[in-house]
């Protein structure tokens, strides 16, 4: 089965990310796929990685993070996320 690895850069998401990951759920679960997803914390300033990690604890063989020291950008967070996707597609 094909692997998808679902690639979110985060920068103060802490609200967004609990309604995010059942929302797409939802929809990964329609699909023929194995999924991952790889959550990269942008420097947040407020609870964002506190989210994550309740997250990967729910769910620590298919959701994964990874956090900056500081705020590089997005861009920096997509780049991240690719280096450590498994996925044979990644979004």
């Amino acid at each position: 089965m094909p692997k998808l690895s679902i690639v979110v850069p985060c920068y103060n998401e802490e609200e967004t990310i609990p309604l995010f990951y059942p929302a797409v759920e939802k929809v990964v679960k329609q699909m023929p796929v194995e999924t991952e997803y790889w959550f990269v914390n942008d420097g947040s300033s407020d609870d964002t990685l506190a989210e994550l990690r309740k997250l990967h604890a729910q769910d620590p063989e298919r959701v994964h993070y990874v956090s900056f020291s500081r705020n590089f950008g997005k861009e920096a967070g997509l780049y991240a996320g690719l280096q450590v996707a498994t996925g044979d597609y990644v979004v």
